[in-house]
């Protein structure tokens, strides 16, 4: 029987349940996502598989977990990062540029790699709705902007994010990508 490490028996679990995420973490990125089973991350946290199933189903549940915990953190990074802007154009500018940093940073490859993840639709469902948490200070932004394509606008927005992250890892300068994005947007938005 696992030693139990919190001062009471809902602290033991959630430390458990956090336990279990991170070495599903640590095996995706090493591994990849394919090794993430419920046999390896009870194997690296050093308890039976049956009492992983008190906390996921598979480790599809687990993959998941880990993904909405990731966009919740980025949802609030980039509403943060928009807060204080003085108008919509800031707010895009700002928006862009905490964006793709973030994604440099490497926080958010956990994200990109379970893109085409196999999930339960029901957190399918949930990982689409927090992906929409992210891009909503944008499309509120563009809201205000005056533009009435709001949502198509915004993943196009993404699409050229994605465009520059991919220049950056191929040695890309992450500040020129930046006011590039800047530039094509506004440009766009005339």
């Amino acid at each position: 029987m696992p030693k139990i490490v919190g001062q009471t028996v809902a602290e033991n679990r959630d430390l458990r349940q956090a336990a279990l995420l991170n070495a599903a973490a640590e095996i995706a990125q090493e591994q990849g996502l394919g090794a993430v089973t419920v046999a390896a991350v009870a194997e690296r946290v050093g308890i039976a598989r049956s009492s992983v199933y008190s906390y996921f189903a598979s480790g599809a549940d687990m993959i998941a977990d880990i993904l909405v915990d990731e966009l919740i953190t980025m949802a609030t990074h980039l509403k943060q990062a928009t807060a204080e802007a003085q108008d919509e154009h800031q707010a895009i500018e700002l928006w862009i540029g905490a964006a793709l940093r973030y994604i440099i940073e490497g926080r958010h490859a956990f994200v990109r790699a379970a893109a085409n993840a196999d999930l339960p639709p029901t957190r399918k469902a949930q990982v689409s709705g927090l992906h929409q948490a992210m891009a909503a200070p944008l499309m509120h932004a563009l809201g205000r902007h005056g533009d009435k394509e709001a949502v198509r606008l915004a993943q196009q927005i993404q699409s050229v994010i994605e465009v520059c992250v991919r220049r950056i890892e191929h040695g890309g300068d992450i500040e020129e990508e930046i006011e590039a994005a800047k530039r094509f947007v506004f440009n766009g938005l005339r």
